[in-house]
């Protein structure tokens, strides 16, 4: 074999597996460039997306009013007063870089409080969680949202009577129709009328209930949560012994409940 020949051989046989080779390389970064646009996970994406701001919900609500959407109190723009300025300075509020009206400034002041139950009982009901449930001023804006839905406004006012309503028919002795409704309920509460001597016995009383109902309450206690009925016998051994209700609490009543129903105390 001479020289030329011998070249020849060499440079075929470089140019197929050298063309294999390539080939494999090819393949490789195909596959690399495959998994670079793997489609993301929708909670990958979720994670990435702005989570609500109770300022800009805020914001947006006060464009709103000002462009006469929502309705507000003749006070809302008044301007704001020295004392709400302080109470803001007070809480560390975050304020606009511009004069706020006597509404806004409520509504800032609002950002660092609780909703009241009454509001969170509407939020509950509704199954709204996040933000309302933890700033009064956006509990409202919701509530107001809500309310603005003539079916939810219905659905709202013939809702059932609560368990503490209906309690308040059987402590009082009244009578209380089949179907009875929470609003016909508030009615007929704020029409009775009681004797001092009795105001502050269902206040005393139904502060336990609600305590009791309370879920963080009775985590405080390792209990689970007692039927109405256990607790208005609870209540019940404890005036017995000559207890007034006026000087009880939920607390006094937990051993109580615990010595009728021990396995009320989780494990």
């Amino acid at each position: 074999m001479d020289f030329l020949t011998a070249l020849i051989i060499l440079a075929i046989v470089v140019a197929i597996f050298g063309s294999k080779k390539g080939k494999s390389r090819k393949r490789s970064k195909q596959k690399s460039f495959k998994n670079s646009n793997k489609t993301t996970p929708a909670k990958r994406i979720a994670d990435r997306e702005p989570k609500p701001d109770p300022y800009t919900i805020l914001y947006d609500h006060w464009k709103d009013v000002e462009a006469g959407i929502i309705s507000v109190p003749r006070w809302y723009n008044d301007p704001v007063t020295e004392a709400q300025l302080k109470r803001l300075e007070d809480d560390e509020i975050q304020l606009p870089g511009r004069v706020i009206t006597k509404g806004q400034a409520s509504d800032l002041i609002g950002l660092a409080e609780d909703p009241g139950l009454g509001e969170l009982e509407i939020l509950k009901f509704f199954k709204i969680t996040g933000l309302p449930v933890k700033h009064r001023s956006i509990a409202l804006i919701e509530i107001e949202r809500l309310m603005a839905d003539p079916e939810n406004a219905s659905q709202w006012n013939n809702r059932p009577a609560t368990p503490i309503q209906k309690e308040y028919y059987r402590y009082f002795g009244l009578q209380a129709r089949k179907g009875l409704t929470a609003s016909e309920a508030q009615d007929t509460i704020a029409a009775n009328e009681l004797t001092d001597e009795q105001d502050d016995e269902w206040f005393s009383y139904s502060d336990i209930f609600e305590e009791l109902q309370d879920k963080d309450f009775r985590e405080s206690y390792d209990l689970k949560k007692p039927s109405i009925t256990l607790i208005r016998q609870a209540i019940k051994q404890r005036t017995d012994q000559g207890e007034k209700i006026t000087e009880l609490s939920a607390d006094d009543i937990v051993d109580t409940l615990l010595e009728i129903k021990p396995d009320l105390e989780k494990n």
